[in-house]
């Protein structure tokens, strides 16, 4: 069915995209603690985002130079709840429905992915940018 294809392609790219905002929100944190970049990388790797969303914006915000925005912040903090929809709801949501409901269910949902696809990729490029920023200017590159 033409309707899903793109649905299942923006579906992989917008978890892609959560992973690897993820992983380099950890290597920030990571590569901005003192002490040795791997021992840091290993003390955060296997934590859940939220809790080293929380230490790093303390720790980012603690030189009143922070790397992130508070609107950054609070979108990172947004990934887990919209994640989680798009795992476990964003297909059955439309999936069983029938007709005029199910075209009605899709749209709306893709529109939601759309959405939250658009501001992952543009939130992922800025994560980056401050990894990469981060590492430099911490001597970890």
């Amino acid at each position: 069915m033409a309707y899903l294809d793109e649905f299942h392609y923006l579906v992989g790219e917008t978890i892609l995209e959560c992973q690897r905002i993820e992983h380099d929100i950890k290597l920030i944190y990571a590569g901005m603690l003192k002490g040795n970049l791997e021992e840091n990388i290993k003390l955060v790797e296997n934590k859940p985002l939220g809790p080293v969303l929380r230490d790093l914006e303390i720790l980012d915000y603690s030189d009143n130079h922070p790397c992130l925005s508070r609107d950054d912040y609070k979108l990172l903090g947004e990934i887990k709840d919209v994640r989680n929809w798009l795992v476990h709801k964003s297909y059955m949501e439309f999936l069983y429905l029938r007709d005029q409901a199910w075209e009605r269910a899709y749209r709306k949902n893709y529109q939601k992915l759309v959405n939250f696809h658009s501001r992952m990729m543009s939130l992922g490029d800025n994560v980056e940018n401050v990894r990469v920023n981060i590492m430099n200017r911490f001597g970890r590159s």
